[in-house]
């Protein structure tokens, strides 16, 4: 029989016994389960089966509305009760925040297959098709492909499901998009996450620009890129599964970098096995991943 994985662990004083007999009760090692209703300053508030809430100690990485199913232990000197996370399901996504969940990239590369009038985006993606992989490697390509599927996936009429998304996104200040690459079929998507926040020591007037994207390359792999823009200068990091690919690309890119006119910091770092997309790193406040 496998031992479950312990997802984290929580306490709750003796002191709360009065309000939870049964979980007090419990025989040791026998498993409950409890909703994760908030984030306390000190811990977390708890909802059990019969509807009582329940204070506890300890932090846990799971949202708000999440199932728990936990396993009780006595605290030693019957100090209390420790709670071991062994299953953690987290609430259902609201229906807004399909397209970070399930991805947006292929119903819209699907759309434009379909002949639907999505002009100029429509006529471009036959363009790129009929070029192949030597037009996709010219930048002005990648260039108008990124700009004009943003536009259709911001666009009501292109793309209902996904344009709500965006809208709300904006007002944040952030923005997620999953753009398909025609010239790469099969292959992830182009992933990118946008976020603008103000520099404390700095201007307050000026705002500081963040971006990061992830794009899968058949020779260099999964390519992970940030760019964060502040009046100091520009702030560039590459992960690379093998950094030293890039080695005799370095000094024409530190070249074209320092052509804008500002500082570059510019680093090349490792990518480490089993990162997760990008989608796992969305969503902070800020991302804050530059280093």
């Amino acid at each position: 029989m496998l031992t479950p994985a312990i997802l984290g662990s929580l306490r709750i004083p003796a002191t709360a016994a009065p309000s939870a007999p049964a979980l007090f009760n419990a025989v040791a090692g026998q498993t409950i389960e409890a909703t994760l209703e908030a984030l306390l300053p000190e811990g977390l508030l708890l909802r059990l089966p019969d509807g009582k809430p329940l204070q506890a100690q300890g932090s846990l990485p799971f949202p708000p509305g999440s199932l728990l199913t936990l396993k009780a232990l006595p605290l030693p000197e019957g100090a209390g009760v420790r709670l071991q996370v062994i299953r953690a399901t987290p609430p259902p996504s609201p229906a807004l925040l399909a397209p970070l969940v399930l991805g947006e990239a292929a119903p819209l590369l699907a759309r434009i297959q379909a002949g639907a009038d999505q002009s100029p985006l429509t006529a471009l993606l036959r363009s790129l098709v009929q070029a192949g992989v030597a037009v996709a490697e010219q930048p002005e390509t990648w260039s108008l492909w990124m700009k004009e599927t943003m536009k259709a996936l911001a666009d009501p009429a292109t793309s209902p499901a996904e344009s709500t998304f965006h809208r709300l996104q904006a007002k944040e200040g952030t923005g997620w998009f999953e753009l398909p690459l025609p010239w790469g079929p099969g292959a992830d998507p182009m992933r990118i996450w946008i976020e603008e926040d103000r520099d404390p020591a700095g201007d307050a007037s000026e705002p500081v620009h963040r971006v990061f994207l992830s794009v899968p390359f058949s020779v260099l792999g999964d390519v992970r890129m940030g760019l964060e823009q502040r009046p100091s200068g520009l702030r560039v990091r590459l992960w690379l599964q093998e950094p030293g690919q890039v080695a005799p690309l370095r000094a024409s890119l530190e070249a074209e970098l320092a052509s804008l006119g500002r500082p570059v910091d510019l680093q090349v770092l490792a990518l480490p096995p089993g990162t997760p997309d990008l989608r796992a790193l969305a969503g902070a406040a800020p991302l804050q991943a530059l280093g």
